[in-house]
């Protein structure tokens, strides 16, 4: 398992199977798990960044 951050948002991504990432992070109180299936790790953290980078938006939006 790796703990990761990005944009003061820590995030973890862990190698369940070969292909298959879990990941998991925090908004708000609110949490975020779901998995991606891709092979290679760098490949899954891009794809958390941008759900990070997406609920990102959707809080800042809801906020105003």
């Amino acid at each position: 398992m790796k703990k990761l951050i990005h944009r003061d948002i820590q995030y973890t991504l862990t190698n369940i199977e070969p292909d298959l990432w879990s990941w998991s992070f925090e908004i708000n109180g609110k949490v975020r798990q779901g998995t991606t299936r891709v092979r290679l790790g760098l490949l899954a953290e891009r794809r958390v960044r941008s759900i990070i980078d997406r609920e990102i938006r959707r809080a800042e939006s809801s906020e105003t």
